[in-house]
């Protein structure tokens, strides 16, 4: 059986060690950011690759762990599999031994035996990480999930937290808050700094301009909940009132909503428009979206993203280890390179806010 992956593309904006006010890196660039964690993540036991405390953290924030990473030392690239975690234990979820080090142990599916074993449940989150062109790649999944801004998270709560670093300096605020911060020559402080965004197909101002003339309306698609009145958009509660002979079916506990405006927009508001509201990934069917229709038919934004598939046989609704998703990228590695440097060498591209 064959799994297919969906992948997005994100440009790494900013990783490494800055000065205040400055935008010049002084270390902790990509590669060393990467190599510092799979340093700190190798065989540490599954429950502790956790960068944050999680007793004082948010208590609506997931939980995230290393399951897996390795490095492909001919291209460099590193591959991370990360562990979103998931208390609730609901059909579907698959389950890591929490003592098993890293990368190692059976993956289970849940089920009501277990053989007694502590198991941590989730889901898988699969990167890419290409050092060499400042690029991350998300992969998506039947089994998986992606959530961009965790793996920014996790990846500076490592840096900050666990990893090893020479000049790192942990103080105390007077409020009693840790201050990370990083010496360098002439005692300089540094703090770390990881940001990225979704990468967009390279798009010229004449291409914008065509579309903007086409507009003739916005598409806005939303899923709402009915069963609690406050929880709803004003703009949905408006329409139901507009509209109260319009109900949702028996029992259901939500509701999909289409609204379309009479629009002009330019062409900044177009791009404006995409870069609020392109997303890496869509929850459920992916109704949820925001388009512009033409003579022509809709023209979602998320159709501005650059994006790409991978094959994988024989892995369908299984998790993948690192080394499978590295070995597996590998053997058509040139033929996203070339999507991806033709889509670097051009110039005219928008470049889409993850959210």
């Amino acid at each position: 059986m064959i799994d297919v992956g969906h992948m997005n593309f994100f440009n790494v904006d900013r990783c490494g060690l800055y000065r205040l006010g400055s935008e010049e890196t002084f270390g902790c660039e990509l590669s060393e950011t990467f190599e510092l964690i799979k340093d700190w993540v190798k065989d540490r036991p599954f429950s502790s690759t956790i960068p944050w405390d999680p007793a004082t953290s948010k208590s609506n924030k997931p939980k995230a762990f290393c399951r897996d990473m390795c490095k492909d030392e001919g291209s460099g690239d590193y591959f991370l599999v990360l562990w979103k975690s998931d208390p609730g234990g609901t059909e579907g979820l698959l389950g890591v031994p929490e003592d098993d080090a890293n990368g190692r142990g059976e993956i289970v599916k849940h089920s009501g035996a277990h053989n007694g074993r502590k198991v941590i449940w989730g889901r898988p989150c699969y990167y890419w990480i290409i050092s060499d062109k400042n690029i991350v790649v998300s992969i998506k999944f039947d089994h998986s999930v992606c959530d961009a801004q965790l793996f920014q998270d996790y990846i500076v709560s490592c840096i900050n937290n666990r990893v090893r670093h020479p000049n790192r300096v942990r103080e105390y605020t007077d409020s009693g808050y840790v201050r990370i911060s990083y010496v360098g020559e002439e005692s300089n402080r540094y703090r770390y700094s990881f940001s990225m965004s979704l990468k967009s197909l390279n798009t010229s101002d004449i291409e914008m301009q065509d579309l903007s003339r086409r507009v003739t309306h916005i598409v806005r698609r939303e899923t709402i909940k009915v069963d609690t009145k406050d929880e709803r958009a004003e703009w949905v509660s408006k329409f139901t009132e507009l509209v109260p002979f319009v109900a949702a079916k028996p029992k259901s506990k939500t509701r999909r909503i289409e609204v379309r405006a009479e629009a002009k927009p330019t062409v900044s508001e177009i791009k404006e428009i995409i870069e609020k509201n392109a997303h890496e990934s869509r929850g459920g069917d992916g109704w949820d979206n925001v388009g512009f229709d033409t003579d022509r038919g809709v023209t979602w934004v998320d159709s501005y993203r650059l994006r790409d598939t991978i094959n994988l046989s024989g892995r369908k609704g299984n998790a993948i280890s690192a080394k499978q998703l590295s070995q597996s990228i590998a053997k058509h590695r040139h033929r996203y390179m070339k999507k991806l440097e033709v889509s670097l060498s051009e110039t005219g591209g928008l470049k889409v806010a993850e959210k």
